[in-house]
C-alpha cells in the first residue's frame, strides 16, 4: 500500500561523481536535506531560497549562498566560488570541466545545490 504522503512529496536524489544509480548522497524533499536515501529524523541541511543552513533552522549564518550558476561558503558572495553548476552537474571551483562532484538525474537546483556543499565539506 502507498501512502498519500509519499505520493505527495517531492523526493530527489544526488549521487556522487558522474553516477545516476546506486546509494544516493542525498535525498531531498520540500527544501529539507537528508543523508543517503532515508527521508526521516532530522534533515542534514534546510534550503532557503538562496542560503544553506544546517539541521531544520531557517535564520542566522548560512553555510552556502547560491548565486546565480555558482556557490560561495557562507554568506559573502565575492571572491572565488567552492563550486559551480551545470546542467544536472556540479563542479569545484569556477570552470566546469574535470570530474564533477554530483550528479543529480532530475536537475533539481536545490537538491544539487545541498549535495555540492556536502560533498565537499562533509
Amino acid at each position: 500500500m502507498i501512502l498519500l504522503r509519499k505520493l505527495l512529496e517531492e523526493n530527489t536524489k544526488a549521487y556522487a561523481g558522474m553516477s545516476v544509480s546506486g546509494t544516493p548522497v542525498l535525498t531531498v524533499v520540500n527544501s529539507r536535506a537528508y543523508k543517503g536515501a532515508s527521508v526521516s529524523g532530522s534533515p542534514l541541511y534546510t534550503i532557503s531560497g538562496n542560503k544553506l543552513y544546517a539541521g531544520i533552522t531557517r535564520t542566522g549564518k548560512p553555510l552556502a549562498t547560491l548565486v546565480g550558476d555558482l556557490i560561495f561558503k557562507g554568506i559573502a558572495v565575492s571572491g572565488s566560488p567552492i563550486a559551480k553548476l551545470q546542467g544536472n552537474r556540479s563542479y569545484k571551483g569556477i570552470s566546469p570541466s574535470g570530474t564533477s562532484l554530483v550528479t543529480v538525474p532530475s536537475g533539481d537546483i536545490v537538491t544539487l545545490f545541498a549535495a555540492t556543499y556536502h560533498v565537499l565539506f562533509e
